[in-house]
């Protein structure tokens, strides 16, 4: 086929948007979603990934041949273009209003059509108060940098990576947030619901003993449901809150990897174990801390560190996601079963963690948590309320 290298070339262009998109879809919801629904607003992320996923594949089905197999792509051109379209008719980010135009009245009216209420509504005096006092931190940050006689304020990358140099009250908290949003990304990648949504019908196929028929359609079965359990975190996050949704599904996660690796390890008598093990793996994991970790990590810390900290998040996020899948495959053919230990020991580690560190985000604003940070550390710093 002539020009296959424009198939190489899209790939990096696609990846490269689709991670300037995944720290943005994050930081926008942050910034423009009243507290009230930040929750919701962010779990729906979850919820059009499954349905956009399953509708581009549906529609690609009649070009699965091997004479139109690369029209494929056109209804996902379709998706995109209506798409930038419909972004040509919303506001900019309030956040980026303030810091790049200044313009204090155009910020309260996107607010207030983010928000869905008056532009002198309290909820959008609250969040411009947020919103000037990350502009005001910038302008010192950048005023004290140009001054080599003034201490300056540390940058996030300071903050996150060098402990040494930000000591201060106020950078122990926040990097300890930060961290913190970053770990529970991280223990969602060692849950293995990625893993092994990608390795699905192998592990049923190969490891487990179903016929690769029947593991084709239970892989595509569990894809389907899928879709509805998504909705479960939107009604969920703001009124059970984040950490019950966190620490559960990971406990559920660690029993559902156990029985996958019992029924594995027991043979084909067992199979219909691992089937049950790696559905209530993927399910859990949809409607839990796969959700809520797309968002967890920006509502710990302040707005003019938000970018920063969400962009590392993602980057230690496909580091660990790229090193874990690559490793598990080989690790499978060689010891089968106990391969999944590569999950079950992490996991089991992580609960732990997140449930004695993490802590609840919803319905709060970002210094509040800080607050409760900053008292678990028993440091002598207050964040404005």
């Amino acid at each position: 086929m002539p020009y296959f290298e424009l198939l190489f070339i899209g790939r990096i262009i696609w990846s490269w948007a689709n991670g300037i998109n995944s720290v943005n879809a994050t930081v926008w919801i942050v910034e423009c979603a009243a507290p009230q629904i930040r929750g919701r607003m962010a779990s729906m992320q979850e919820v059009f990934m499954s349905i956009g996923s399953l509708v581009t594949q549906a529609f690609g089905v009649p070009f699965s041949t091997d004479e139109l197999w690369y029209l494929n792509f056109v209804p996902n051109c379709f998706f995109s273009l209506v798409t930038l379209v419909m972004f040509f008719v919303v506001y900019e980010s309030p956040q980026f209003i303030m810091e790049k135009e200044g313009n204090v009245e155009k910020a309260r009216r996107a607010l207030a059509s983010y928000h869905g209420c008056a532009v002198d509504d309290a909820s959008v005096d609250a969040e411009m108060r947020i919103c000037e006092e990350s502009v005001s931190k910038k302008k010192k940050s950048l005023a004290q940098k140009n001054d080599a006689s003034v201490q300056t304020e540390f940058s996030g990358k300071e903050i996150m990576f060098m402990p040494w140099k930000a000591n201060d009250p106020t950078s122990r908290v926040v990097r300890h947030a930060a961290w913190l949003g970053v770990m529970v990304k991280i223990a969602y990648v060692f849950t293995g619901a990625r893993c092994v949504r990608a390795y699905s019908t192998f592990i049923l196929h190969t490891m487990s003993h179903w016929s690769f028929n029947h593991s084709l359609y239970g892989s595509f079965a569990v894809g389907l449901l899928r879709l509805p359990v998504t909705l479960v975190p939107v009604f969920l996050v703001d009124r059970l809150g984040r950490r019950p949704l966190i620490i559960g599904s990971t406990a559920v996660s660690f029993l559902s990897l156990l029985t996958m690796m019992i029924g594995i390890e027991m043979g084909a008598d067992w199979k219909i174990a691992t089937f049950i093990g790696l559905s209530v793996l993927l399910l859990i994991n949809a409607c839990g801390i796969g959700s809520v970790s797309r968002f967890y990590s920006a509502e710990l810390v302040p707005r003019h560190l938000l970018l920063s900290s969400v962009a590392t998040l993602t980057m230690f996020e496909a580091i660990t996601k790229i090193i874990v899948e690559f490793t598990f495959y080989p690790v499978a053919n060689l010891i089968g079963a106990q391969s999944l230990l590569l999950f079950l020991i992490p996991t089991a580690i992580f609960m732990v963690l997140m449930w004695a560190l993490c802590p609840e985000t919803s319905r709060r604003t970002v210094n509040e948590v800080l607050n409760e940070i900053a008292q678990r550390k028993k440091l002598k710093v207050a964040f404005p309320m």
